[in-house]
């Protein structure tokens, strides 16, 4: 094992939370309120991005299906494969 680092991602914006991995996917909250989508693996790959209209500062957490997170001043349950904006944009 080399240690060898396969990609980086760039938030271009302070990421307080940790990284959440689920169903194959990486997720990525930061300060702007945007939720970075990457597919998990060797090779860095975007599949999308979430704004959510606050900063999220915290992790997912997911259960039976349902991501729940914490934004500056909500707290979200997000059904998973769900397409629709979030509420109040």
């Amino acid at each position: 094992d080399t240690g060898e680092e396969f990609w980086t991602y760039d938030a271009f914006a302070a990421v307080w939370g940790s990284p959440f991995v689920v169903d194959g996917k990486v997720l990525l909250g930061d300060e702007d309120g945007d939720i970075a989508v990457l597919r998990a693996g060797k090779e860095m790959e975007l599949l999308g991005e979430i704004n959510m209209g606050a900063a999220v500062y915290s992790t997912p957490v997911v259960r039976d299906g349902v991501m729940y997170l914490l934004t500056r001043n909500r707290l979200w349950a997000v059904k998973a494969g769900a397409q629709s904006e979030p509420i109040g944009n």
